[in-house]
């Protein structure tokens, strides 16, 4: 072993007895990582049980309001209308179903926001898109080999399609967890305390919310109304649904 080399190892030595503190501290990194990770993971995995409690109950809400007894659906009212009647007693019930509109748009949207993998969502979006136009450019050219590739393609795809729809589908048990008590709450209300209400719609008059226009009953038309153009503000302005840029 040359001189220059035996010299290198000595400093080597030299160094790590003299910083013995900074030779601990990097056996020690593989440990705190891992701890690090499996706090990380204990921590995901509570609040995906807490997700999937919640999405149960919400979905269980949902059926059971409709299956269930009507003694169901009249404790999800009566316990809607104790938090609600101090306002109810106030103001006219479209301008609740504003309100109710408002929350549950809210809501729903910032569910969406935190739930739901975007980009993923994006992405996957794009490549069926693409797809789709390969697809078509195959067809009008006749170029079977094309399209037997484009086959193999989409099925590759069955994963991540699959992985969208869930996506897609787990924030539902959050949004029915709110708004089919209200929903329910709301049809009890006009059906019962205020048969008579009436509201004056632009270009189309005065009309009882009972009373049927364009199919549904027009508290209905009304719900659905302030749901959409609130949902465009609430969206627009929390950026949930827009395409994500690369």
């Amino acid at each position: 072993m040359s001189d220059g080399k035996k010299k290198k190892d000595a400093d080597k030595q030299i160094k790590t007895v003299k910083n013995p503190e900074k030779a601990s501290k990097d056996t020690n990194v593989a440990p705190v990582k891992h701890q690090a990770t499996a706090k990380t993971k204990k921590k995901g995995n509570i609040w995906s049980t807490i997700t999937n409690v919640i999405i149960v109950i919400g979905f269980a809400i949902s059926f059971g309001s409709v299956l269930l007894p009507p003694v169901f659906r009249n404790t999800l009212v009566s316990t809607v209308d104790v938090i609600v009647s101090p306002l109810s007693d106030r103001v006219p019930f479209y301008i609740i179903v504003m309100i109710f509109a408002i929350v549950v748009t809210i809501f729903s949207t910032i569910i969406q926001k935190y739930t739901m993998d975007w980009e993923m969502i994006t992405r996957v979006n794009s490549k069926i898109q693409a797809l789709s136009k390969e697809r078509r450019e195959a067809q009008l050219a006749g170029d079977k080999t094309k399209l037997k590739k484009l086959d193999e393609e989409q099925m590759s795809m069955a994963d991540e399609q699959m992985q969208m729809s869930i996506q897609q589908f787990k924030p539902m048990g959050f949004i029915v967890f709110v708004s089919i008590p209200l929903f329910w709450w709301m049809m009890w209300f006009v059906t019962t305390k205020d048969p008579s209400a009436a509201m004056t719609f632009p270009m189309l008059g005065t009309h009882k919310l009972l009373d049927v226009g364009f199919i549904l009953q027009w508290w209905l038309i009304w719900s659905i109304l302030c749901s959409f153009t609130i949902s465009f503000v609430v969206r627009k302005a929390l950026n949930v649904g827009m395409q994500i840029s690369s």
